[in-house]
């Protein structure tokens, strides 16, 4: 029998612990905005489990700690699209990553996967009892009640990071160098290695969490610890910027409380128009509003499929191969978000839009309309 619910009356350790000592099998769908994770149990046991957000793709992952570079992901997953092999097989066919090394971050990215859920503050999730892929899967080697302990740490660790990092717009800067030495002592693995690796005096966190693949928990929990013992000080350059977004915030969810339905229309009619930026925001205004608005979520869904192909119409292929089309002193003279700085970063003249998406954390629709601005605006030419 199937269960559904909100994490707001069920907290996600309370419905891991109910599958488990209902010793169930079948699939955990928990799902908060865009995002959607797929819990796998067997006899009440956790196995497995799976999300569709980019930045918890293997490749994106394996990048995380270390062992994959972009260049290398591209030419996998060029390999993957012509022979339809899966992607951790061929990075061990073509000696990137040990078979060894393979399964074991396999299983910790699944982990990963299911420790973030305990930080969502909302999300529906629904039960499919004795369903499970037909793919095969590498299982966990904890129990449920592990993963509960853990999640719950981390939550607990959240609360004290957050008063230390409010907001991701922070810019970290090295204040002591953290050498191979410094990152033993403070006990650093490979992913928090990566993260300060990022660190550059420039970038914000929010920059961070996106060149590193990390998820904002491992960002600004290595963050956190490093700069609590003084390697590292955190400015924020935009505190009044931040204010103001997040006045004008409060005042449009206040003064549109009641009128999701007028934003969907809005929206639909800046589709109309091809203003695909302003019906974007619109619609997930109306989903901060009410998340779980099944109106809201299929707007979403449809005006994203209406987005990319009125995109490619107009030229933006995934064939084309952008290249930088301003030079270095204007770029540096405007301000990009950090998902757009992340992509103008990765303009080479060499790789097409389709593979620059694929390496990239971000996903599809979004990453292609921020090539869409950068091409309107003149920044990005396409060959």
């Amino acid at each position: 029998m199937g269960v559904s619910g909100n994490l707001k009356t069920m907290l996600p350790g309370d419905l891991l612990q109910w599958l488990s000592l209902g010793q169930k099998s079948g699939t955990l769908v928990v799902k908060n905005k865009l995002v959607e994770k797929k819990i796998f149990f067997r006899n009440g046991r956790v196995i497995s489990s799976a999300s569709n957000d980019p930045r918890e793709y293997l490749g994106q992952f394996l990048m995380s700690h270390g062992f994959l570079s972009e260049p290398e992901l591209k030419k996998a997953m060029e390999v993957q699209q012509q022979s339809g092999i899966l992607l951790g097989k061929i990075l061990v066919m073509i000696d990137v990553i040990s078979e060894k090394d393979l399964t074991r971050l396999m299983r910790l990215k699944a982990e990963e996967e299911i420790y973030d859920i305990f930080l969502w503050r909302e999300g529906e999730f629904h039960f499919i009892d004795d369903q499970l892929p037909t793919m095969e899967m590498i299982p966990l080697q904890v129990d449920v009640t592990g993963i509960i302990m853990e999640g719950t740490r981390r939550f607990d660790e959240w609360l004290r990071i957050r008063e230390l990092i409010p907001n991701e717009m922070l810019v970290p800067v090295l204040v002591k160098p953290v050498d191979d030495a410094v990152a033993e002592h403070l006990e650093l693995d490979d992913a928090s290695r990566t993260v300060i690796a990022a660190v550059d005096g420039k970038r914000t966190i929010a920059d961070i969490i996106l060149e590193s693949r990390s998820s904002s928990f491992r960002v600004s929990e290595t963050l956190a610890s490093v700069a609590r013992e003084g390697y590292i000080r955190l400015t924020d350059p935009t505190a009044q910027r931040a204010a103001l977004v997040a006045a004008e915030a409060q005042a449009m969810a206040a003064s549109d409380d009641d009128e999701i339905a007028g934003m969907l229309q809005r929206a639909q009619n800046a589709l109309r128009a091809k203003e695909f930026e302003k019906a974007q925001r619109l619609l997930k205004a109306a989903q901060n509003l009410d998340p779980g608005h099944p109106r809201v979520s299929a707007a979403i869904k449809g005006s994203e499929t209406v987005i990319l192909a009125e995109l490619r119409n107009a030229g933006l292929m995934d064939s084309k191969v952008p290249r930088v089309a301003k030079t270095f002193e204007e770029i540096t003279e405007m301000n990009f978000t950090p998902n757009e700085g992340f992509i103008l970063s990765r303009v080479n003249g060499q790789w097409d839009i389709g593979s620059l998406i694929k390496i990239s954390p971000i996903r599809e629709p979004d990453a292609m309309l921020i090539f869409y601005k950068l091409w309107r605006d003149g920044i990005i030419a396409l060959d």
